[in-house]
């Protein structure tokens, strides 16, 4: 999100001890000059960026530092807090609460509105236990109907479409069916635009008046330019928005501009996408936000994701394995599916702390590994898992798995060797653990 995490710059720049127990302007200069280059390289609004440092700035000199205090820490602290203005203060989630929630999804093109919808829709049912109904209403695109159907398959919830009739009408005769089938989520996927224009407005307010929705939320790409800031206002200014939905911020974006949206607009950011998959759809909670800005990672969410998607049983009766020298390819396999869920290494790295100085060259080459490894197992059989020593003793095995796979014999023979290395390690850790001893006194040597 940001080239340099603001953690890192004020360990940089306010390692020196200062002179005297009170911040000074010039103890603080170079460190807000490199802020200001940092946040507006991840494109945040430059409004929001003077913002920022105009009341950092305001808040810190003058400060006095207890004795023995860490300045870096007394930075930081009011750095984060900082951020967490900006960012929104609490969070505030999509308000279920109600008989029937209705809830309008609206945007650009190309920005995953649909996708989205889709995500909002699967929250409720397995978060909620709600009984959500997707409304297809974008006629100019059937694409876009045929692909909320698609995730409604997926997902398993209700779907409702009247193909090219009027949206408005549509809209209407879906809370009807709603009402039939008991649906207590209606979630409408309106048609997306390339622009903001009078015509698809008008009919947006048009849907908005005919079904007074409880939430209308605008959907926004992490990697939006500037100009996603005057398309929010314009939404706005003709809809009332109630919420962001910020999408594709596990990826590289720099997000800035999304990241701005709240302090511009005051209209808070309710969730945020992490990934493709219909299950990565998360809270926006402006601390843990401000911590992953910081460089100081997201274990809450981290924890949260786990929690929802790796069996807790399995994971016990994997580790325990591995543990009494036991572990095998199935089991490797089965934690690497486990651990994919999570998202990619690169947005998993981000909630770490001490993973934040991993650099991203390290990040693709073990994402790299783990496909060629996924590509290799997945191409033996069950028994060839169960029992990798099988390649040793019956070459033909190693040709099949290379020619099934179409990867390369050294591929093969380097995943096996560091299996095998692994294997030895756990065991000795287990071993080290029934003994009573620390089981990563070898590790530290």
């Amino acid at each position: 999100m940001l080239k340099s995490f603001i953690s890192s710059l004020v360990a940089k720049h306010m390692s020196k001890k200062l002179n005297d127990l009170v911040i000074k302007e010039e103890d603080i200069t170079e460190l807000l000059k490199q802020i200001r280059i940092s946040l507006l390289d991840a494109d945040v609004n430059l409004l929001v960026v003077k913002d920022f440092i105009k009341n950092i700035r305001t808040k810190a000199v003058g400060q006095s530092i207890p004795y023995n205090a860490d300045p870096q820490q007394f930075m930081l602290t009011l750095i984060k807090d900082e951020l967490i203005e900006i960012l929104g203060k609490q969070n505030s989630p999509v308000n279920f609460n109600h008989k029937q929630t209705r809830i309008m999804m609206v945007g650009l093109n190309g920005h995953g509105k649909t996708t989205t919808t889709a995500k909002i829709a699967n929250y409720a049912k397995n978060k909620l236990s709600k009984k959500p109904l997707l409304v297809g209403l974008d006629v100019y695109r059937p694409a876009a109907i045929e692909q909320l159907q698609t995730l409604s398959n997926e997902i398993n919830v209700d779907f409702y479409e009247k193909g090219n009739q009027d949206p408005v009408k549509t809209a209407k005769e879906a809370i009807a069916y709603a009402n039939e089938h008991e649906n207590d989520v209606i979630i409408y996927d309106t048609a997306g635009r390339l622009q903001t224009n009078e015509e698809l407005m008008q009919e947006l307010v048009n849907i908005r008046n005919a079904v007074s929705p409880d939430e209308i939320l605008l959907v926004v790409d992490a990697m939006s330019g500037q100009d996603i800031i005057n398309v929010a206002k314009e939404f706005d200014a003709r809809l009332g928005l109630t919420g962001f939905v910020v999408t594709k911020l596990d990826s590289d974006a720099r997000a800035g501009v999304a990241l701005s949206l709240t302090h511009l607009l005051n209209i808070p950011i309710k969730l945020i996408g992490s990934g493709e998959k219909v299950g990565s759809l998360d809270i926006f909670y402006p601390e843990r936000m401000a911590d992953r800005i910081m460089g100081l990672g997201d274990i809450m969410t981290l924890a949260e994701k786990a929690k929802d998607v790796i069996d807790e049983n399995a994971a016990k009766k994997s580790f325990t394995r591995m543990l009494s020298g036991k572990m095998d390819l199935e089991d490797l396999l089965n934690q690497t599916k486990q651990m994919q869920k999570l998202g990619s290494l690169g947005s998993i790295a981000k909630m770490i702390p001490l993973a934040q100085s991993i650099s991203e060259d390290k990040i693709y080459e073990a994402e790299t590994k783990i496909k060629v490894w996924t590509i290799l197992m997945s191409s033996m059989t069950l028994k060839e898992r169960r029992n990798p020593h099988l390649f040793k003793k019956q070459p033909s095995r190693r040709e099949r798995v290379i020619k099934g796979s179409g990867r390369k014999p050294d591929e093969l023979n380097k995943m096996l060797n560091e299996w095998e290395k692994f294997r030895k390690q756990m065991e000795n850790m287990g071993n080290e653990l029934k003994k009573g001893k620390n089981p990563f006194a070898s590790f530290l040597k």
